[in-house]
């Protein structure tokens, strides 16, 4: 089940985002591990908004969540985990179509994310979900600008690209 995430639960969801980003040692991609989470904070600032959605287990445990931000006035899928015991049953899709509904809600015609190419449950995943890829020549400074944050924190960048997807 997909539903709006609960006070209580923000603590739980960094747990997951880092558990669930232990697959990408298998690609190389170990800096991933060494990122820190979301934070609290901006955790409680995306439930606050409408904008922190969780997946739920059968028995109503937290099992993997999605975050959308609005940088630059764009619906921005900041983040999508799911616990990797609880993957591949279809929860990170509904993440996505959570996520696009509340960006059509608020008057957005996309939605957009960032992502690892190569990747199999990054940019092929969401290729597969109708997202795909931005040119760079054709990013607005406020990708750019993203792009560059997301950088500082040690993705390396020729591995990475945007994508978007119609709402």
């Amino acid at each position: 089940m997909i539903r709006a995430a609960r006070p209580h639960e923000i603590s739980l969801l960094p747990q997951i985002e880092n558990v669930a980003d232990e697959r990408y040692v298998r690609f190389g991609l170990r800096c991933v591990l060494e990122m820190p989470p979301h934070g609290i904070a901006s955790l409680d600032e995306g439930r606050q908004r409408d904008m922190l959605w969780v997946a739920t287990s059968p028995r109503n445990r937290v099992v993997g969540f999605a975050l959308m931000t609005l940088p630059g006035g764009t619906a921005w899928l900041d983040q999508l985990s799911v616990s990797p015991r609880w993957q591949e049953r279809g929860l990170g899709a509904a993440l996505i179509d959570r996520t696009a509904r509340r960006a059509r809600e608020l008057g957005h015609d996309r939605l957009y994310l960032s992502t690892y190419l190569g990747v199999p449950w990054n940019a092929p995943f969401y290729e597969r979900r109708g997202f795909a890829s931005v040119p760079r020549g054709q990013w607005p400074l406020a990708f750019r600008l993203q792009f560059a944050i997301e950088n500082s924190h040690g993705h390396p960048p020729w591995r990475r690209t945007i994508m978007q997807r119609r709402v």
